[in-house]
């Protein structure tokens, strides 16, 4: 899939965009960027179509097109401010050849509205330029008047990133996230014992070898986070933990986040990206990973880094909770984990058992092998040796 993107007018001279309350030029570049940024992350091909500066209006038009002529593009998407002569108009709009109303285009306006903004539907555009001259697919979005008050402040409130996740959200069904093809291994209609067992499994597996985040607290995690396997994120993005972008560089999804304030009270943050996977075991261990790495600002160690090796499943909750950044917002998480899902559902059964240390003076012997024959046994032995590992041959008496 291979998208052109348009940030409308120049940057300057002829062909410069509308001002308003806000530059058009100088948005329609934040916005197409943004955009650009999300549809790459989420490993589509992107053709940058835009012009910076021209002799002429209708030379930076064509050239604009030329760009996406020279591309086998699915999509050509041209981004835009509006402006009316008495300020007074506001809303977003879409433009497509005949005004076809595409599935797309009709998304990208409802996405929009969706942030508050009038809805004023899919139009014809067949006597704009880049619409009419254009090979692909076409679509010209005005994202809101710049010269309104009410939606300059609105768009403003929203941000860059919010605008361009709305706009990404109504084209990624045909282009970001396509139906992912899980692995045979994994079953994604489990039952909660079996979704239970795939997780603790995976986690105690990884606790031996990594030994990054205790089994029963990842699990626990998991069940919270994606409700046993059954959240919009877990069926859509593989994604059992609800980890945000945060210098992922592999695909994304976007979707609201419902956030608890410091004073108790909730907000929704729109269009924020996450980290979506091509299995659930991935998005397991990147989550370890992801806890085991994390710097937060200016932090010279890992925020979490008290929860790595902690083998007492209360202790490292409290980690969890208790960093510099805490891992949830909720206020009640710490003790729910722990009270609602690790001994609701004794998930302490995947946590390694207590060590035994050997008494002073002994020690915990491997024996590889026996044999009757010491040019065997001297075998085994250089075998071992190219594998780094040193052993001794001694004799003992065969009954023991």
């Amino acid at each position: 899939m291979t998208i052109g993107i348009n940030c409308g007018h120049t940057a300057s001279g002829p062909g410069y965009g509308a001002v308003g309350i806000i530059k058009e030029s100088e948005h329609t570049r934040l916005v197409g960027q943004a955009l650009m940024g999300l549809l790459r992350s989420a490993g589509v091909a992107v053709v940058d179509c835009t012009i910076d500066s021209s002799d002429t209006q209708n030379e930076y038009l064509a050239a604009a097109v030329a760009l996406a002529n020279r591309q086998d593009l699915d999509w050509f998407i041209s981004i835009h401010f509006n402006a009316s002569k008495t300020h007074a108009g506001h809303g977003v709009e879409v433009y497509t050849y005949e005004g076809r109303q595409y599935q797309d285009a009709l998304d990208v306006c409802a996405n929009l509205e969706g942030l508050g903004f009038a809805n004023r539907g899919v139009k014809a555009g067949s006597g704009l330029y880049v619409i009419r001259k254009t090979k692909a697919k076409s679509m010209l979005i005005e994202v809101c008047f710049c010269d309104n008050q009410e939606d300059v402040s609105l768009y403003q409130g929203i941000g860059v990133q919010g605008i361009a996740g709305a706009i990404y959200k109504g084209i990624y069904k045909e282009v970001v996230l396509p139906s992912v093809q899980f692995p045979a291994a994994e079953k994604h209609d489990p039952t909660r014992e079996e979704f239970i067992e795939f997780v603790g499994n995976i986690a105690q597996r990884d606790w031996i070898e990594r030994r990054l985040v205790l089994p029963s607290v990842v699990t626990a995690q998991a069940i919270k986070e994606s409700g046993f396997g059954t959240s919009e994120l877990a069926v859509n993005a593989n994604a059992l933990f609800g980890i945000k972008q945060n210098g992922w560089t592999g695909r994304v999804y976007v979707k609201d986040a419902v956030e608890q304030n410091v004073d108790g009270s909730y907000r929704t943050d729109k269009n924020v990206l996450w980290r979506a996977y091509d299995s659930w075991e991935q998005s397991i261990l990147d989550h370890n990973t992801y806890l085991s790495e994390r710097k937060i600002g200016n932090q010279t160690e890992p925020n979490w880094k008290n929860v790595i090796g902690c083998g007492d499943y209360i202790l490292a909750v409290q980690y969890l909770q208790n960093a510099q950044l805490p891992y949830a917002t909720s206020k009640t998480y710490e003790e729910s984990l722990i009270r609602d899902y690790i001994e609701k559902y004794n998930l302490a059964q995947y946590d390694p058992v207590g060590d035994e240390m050997a008494p002073d003076g002994y020690l915990w012997v491997v024996q590889a092998g026996a044999y009757k024959s010491l040019d065997n046994a001297k075998v085994l032995q250089r075998g071992l040796e190219k594998m780094g590992v040193i052993s001794l041959i001694k004799k003992y008496a065969e009954q023991m």
